[in-house]
């Protein structure tokens, strides 16, 4: 595997940054009502989420609010 075939992990923190979530309940809330998908561990205390996978729910997210077909 090349390093361009990698997929880029995004921590909890970055993930927030991206949604323009400031709160850890409220981010934890979305996923917990399915909102948004759970992350996998990465470690110990840390859980991620494939870069494209968070802007791809994004993406999703944007075309329902402007009631365009996925």
């Amino acid at each position: 595997m090349t390093q361009a075939d990698k997929r880029k992990i995004l921590l909890k923190r970055e993930v927030k940054d991206i949604l323009r979530i400031k709160g850890d309940s409220s981010f934890y809330e979305m996923i917990k009502r399915g909102e948004f998908p759970a992350g996998f561990k990465v470690g110990l205390r840390r859980v991620g989420w494939y870069e494209d996978e968070v802007y791809s729910w994004l993406d999703e997210r944007v075309k329902a609010a402007r009631g365009e077909v996925a």
